[in-house]
C-alpha cells in the first residue's frame, strides 16, 4: 500500500514515513499541517535545511561595527550592568553612566 500524505493523521506515522524514505527526523512538536508541508518539500527535491533560524539578539561579535558596550552604575547598590535602552527611564534616577569598573563618567 502506498503512502498518501493527504490522509495520513498521525505524526507517528509521518514521522515514519520521513525517516524510512528521506531519512530524516521530523520534529513532532510542530503542527500536523507543517509536519506535512515538510514531507512534501522533501518529496519535491527540496532540503530543510534551506531556511536557518536566524538568532533573535545578535552575538557581540557578530557585527563589525556595533557600539562599544556601555555601562551604568547603579547609585543604591553599587552595582555595574551593560546600559539596555530598556533602562532609560531610570537614567539619573538611580542608575549613571560608569565604566566597567564603575567608575563615573
Amino acid at each position: 500500500m502506498a503512502f498518501d500524505l493527504e490522509t495520513c493523521r498521525s505524526k507517528d506515522e509521518l514521522e515514519s514515513f520521513a525517516r524510512q524514505m528521506f531519512n530524516v527526523e521530523l520534529d513532532k512538536r510542530k503542527k500536523l499541517d507543517e509536519l506535512k508541508d515538510e514531507v512534501r518539500l522533501l518529496m519535491n527535491g527540496g532540503d530543510l535545511l534551506e531556511k536557518p533560524e536566524e538568532p533573535d539578539e545578535p552575538t557581540t561579535s557578530s557585527k563589525a561595527g556595533k557600539k562599544p558596550l556601555q555601562f551604568v552604575l547603579n547609585k543604591n547598590t553599587n552595582s555595574v550592568f551593560i546600559y539596555n535602552p530598556r533602562l532609560k527611564k531610570r537614567m539619573g534616577v538611580d542608575l549613571e553612566f560608569c565604566d566597567q569598573q564603575g567608575n563615573r563618567l
